[in-house]
């Protein structure tokens, strides 16, 4: 029987509530097969005046950890923009935990820079929701 290739683990990562007016951060994020490192690329909204919108790319790693019988898998990102421009408006940390290895759902805590007054804003303990997707 011949060995099937690897398979890397995408998946699609929903952040915040859907509160009218709150931040809601999507994200794409892939980890390959047998490996800690993640890559992708998320989109930051909020629908109120000014509208936010921020794109951003993200690289770091995940692990496991097993704390009282409980095992959590912790993603740990850096964001960069997505666009060189000046003054970009992007996530620059996120933290993703979920309650399981390759679970569906968790809390997120990340941070962003508003390009247009240089402020940085955190977002603490969100809810998060993963939907992984089927490789071919």
């Amino acid at each position: 029987m011949p060995e099937l290739p690897p398979r890397d683990h995408v998946g699609q990562f929903k952040i915040g509530t859907l509160n009218p007016g709150a931040r809601f951060l999507t994200a794409l994020l892939t980890v390959p097969q047998n490996s800690n490192s993640v890559t992708g690329t998320g989109v930051l909204t909020q629908a109120i005046s000014p509208p936010l919108r921020a794109e951003t790319a993200f690289h770091g790693f995940v692990e496991v950890l097993v704390m009282g019988g409980q095992t959590t898998q912790v993603f740990t990102l850096q964001g960069v923009p997505f666009l060189p421009i000046v003054g970009p408006t992007y996530v620059t940390h996120l933290l993703i935990w979920l309650k399981k290895i390759w679970g569906e759902e968790g809390t997120a805590t990340y941070t962003y820079v508003d390009g247009s007054s240089s402020a940085s804003h955190e977002v603490k303990n969100v809810p998060v929701t993963v939907k992984w997707l089927p490789q071919d």
